[in-house]
């Protein structure tokens, strides 16, 4: 959705350039880039974007004898 200056923009851009009408919705396009740098793969600003839950998970158990892979995964204390 666009502001009303947003389409008054638009619309002062199309008249100046004699570009047709056809071209409208690039001009808006144009317009909202030019002001607010929205780049159009970000959502909107002020939305927020829903998150799917992350599950957690509980590290594995430790036996008694880690060691070997502690020196498996070069893993050393410095």
């Amino acid at each position: 959705v666009y502001t009303e200056d947003e389409a008054n923009e638009a619309m002062s851009l199309i008249q100046e350039h004699e570009l047709p009408m056809s071209e409208l919705h690039y001009a808006l396009k144009y317009v909202r880039i030019l002001h607010r740098g929205h780049v159009p793969q970000d959502p909107p600003k002020g939305a927020e974007v829903p998150q799917a839950p992350v599950p957690e998970v509980a590290p594995p158990k430790l036996d008694g004898d880690y060691q070997e892979t502690l020196e498996r995964f070069v893993i050393r204390d410095l």
